[in-house]
């Protein structure tokens, strides 16, 4: 959900509740005088309008809301082939596991965690590693960035159109002497 539907919902929510804790005063008979005033009242238009102005609004967040929750959203979630015999589907989590099959085979990568993007040419990938001190940072990232490449296409048939590498942190840890 986007956060300009998070604040909707959040907006509805509580226009929701003050209307219903409203009717239900109104109904229990705490209190009497607000139908007879809206209706009655020499300034009933104004009220009027701005009681079908606050229905309409609740009306829309409603609707929009419902829209929302009913649609079935996949384009973030996995990458489509169209074959003649049908769709293929490969879920962005399993391109993620791919990458990290990949990427710790490489010599002095510590720990390597890829976020799939789509975009509108394709799909990219950004690729946060720890790498060992001992290891030049430009080769490893061009080895990184060529054998996903080449994994990705040659497992998948996806083409990667961008490999973003980025070097959160030098391992300082030393290995286990047994």
């Amino acid at each position: 959900m986007s956060p300009f539907d998070r604040g909707l919902l959040m907006v509805y929510t509580l226009l929701m509740t003050a209307f219903s804790v409203l009717l239900l005063l109104i109904v229990s008979g705490w209190w009497q005088q607000p139908l007879y005033f809206l209706w009655e009242s020499p300034y009933a238009t104004d009220w009027q309008l701005y009681l079908v102005i606050f229905i309409a609004v609740i009306l829309v967040a409603g609707l929009r809301l419902l829209w929302v929750s009913l649609t079935r959203r996949h384009a973030g979630r996995a990458v489509v082939h169209d074959y003649m015999l049908g769709q293929v589907r490969i879920s962005l989590l399993a391109i993620e596991n791919l990458v990290r099959k990949v990427v710790y085979q490489i010599h002095g990568i510590k720990e390597v965690k890829p976020r799939v993007v789509q975009g509108p040419k394709g799909i990219g990938l950004h690729i946060k590693a720890i790498v060992a001190p001992d290891i030049s940072i430009p080769d490893v990232s061009r080895e990184i960035q060529r054998r996903v490449q080449d994994y990705i296409s040659e497992t998948t048939g996806i083409t990667v159109n961008d490999i973003k590498i980025i070097v959160e942190n030098i391992s300082t840890t030393r290995p286990r002497v047994e």
